[in-house]
């Protein structure tokens, strides 16, 4: 065991340990922490020592702690091993079991579960392509196409009634008619208005 003060220490530590003076005490500070050094205020100043056998028992308690849990998982381990030997015998059993007898084991009954999957999509796709009959659809396109025609008008009225209002505005028919072919492009025919639905 030997005894050190701080400022022996950071004379020390600088050229053995590679440590600059300026954090000697962050790292004695952090040693102290974890138990790997003990310090004693006496007098003015602090000593700091470590006994070899503090070493030894914390390195002989963290080995305790990993010998326990080493011994925790392996029994667990086993006993999640016996539990899938358990649960395979008893699927072996319940193959022979299966659907009343018919004949069928697991590998068989995946295979045709397979085959029904695919035939499943199969059906799907066939039934896809028969949608345009779809009375159901049919008729969610008539709602749709009535909603698209509602708006269709009302958006037409707006543009008369600003086209109305920009006549007033001006007072001369053809700026108007020009302010209108520029925000309608080929939707406007000059003269007539806009084009019919």
């Amino acid at each position: 065991m030997n005894v050190f003060t701080l400022k022996e220490l950071e004379k020390t530590l600088a050229s053995v340990a590679s440590i600059h003076a300026m954090q000697v005490k962050d790292t004695l500070q952090a040693m102290q922490d974890e138990n790997l050094i003990r310090v004693e205020k006496i007098g003015s100043g602090n000593w700091y020592w470590c006994f070899m056998s503090d070493a030894k028992k914390g390195k002989e308690n963290i080995l305790n702690k990993l010998k326990a849990e080493e011994s925790g998982i392996t029994t667990a381990i086993a006993e999640t091993e016996r539990q899938i030997e358990e649960e395979m015998a008893k699927r072996e059993d319940d193959d022979e079991n299966l659907l009343d007898g018919n004949g069928m084991d697991r590998k068989a009954l995946l295979e045709v579960h397979g085959l029904l999957l695919k035939e499943t999509e199969a059906l799907d796709k066939e039934l896809a392509c028969y949608s345009d009959n779809d009375p159901a659809e049919l008729q969610r396109k008539v709602v749709e196409a009535k909603r698209l025609k509602d708006s269709a008008i009302r958006w037409t009225d707006n543009i008369e009634s600003m086209e109305s209002y920009i006549g007033t505005l001006t007072s001369d028919r053809n700026q108007t008619a020009e302010l209108m072919l520029a925000a309608c492009g080929d939707e406007y025919v000059f003269g007539e208005g806009l084009k019919d639905l």
